[in-house]
């Protein structure tokens, strides 16, 4: 906005204003915009990064609760293996 036109700058205020009030801008689809039913799985979460995650605090938690750093550090092996996987078929 700083480097807008001084005649411009007045649209550009109005537009941030509206966009502030309204949450968000609304695009029809076919503007550019992807549908939401073509997007990839690869969206969603990375088991891989979540298997790190808790493998972090399950080391830990080995120390303070055997039982429950235990079942965080399966959970992450499963989580990992299963990331490997999926990027190994998917790719």
């Amino acid at each position: 906005m700083n480097g807008a036109d001084p005649d411009q700058r007045a649209g550009l205020r109005e537009y941030a204003l509206e966009l502030l009030r309204e949450g968000t801008e609304s695009v029809e689809p076919g503007q550019g915009q992807v549908p939401a039913s073509t997007t990839s799985a690869a969206s969603g979460s990375n088991p891989i990064g979540i298997a790190l995650l808790l493998g972090m605090l399950g080391l830990p938690a080995l120390l303070l609760f055997p039982p429950v750093g235990l079942v965080l550090l399966a959970v992450a092996l499963v989580l990992g293996i299963w990331g490997v996987i999926a990027t190994l078929l998917t790719h």
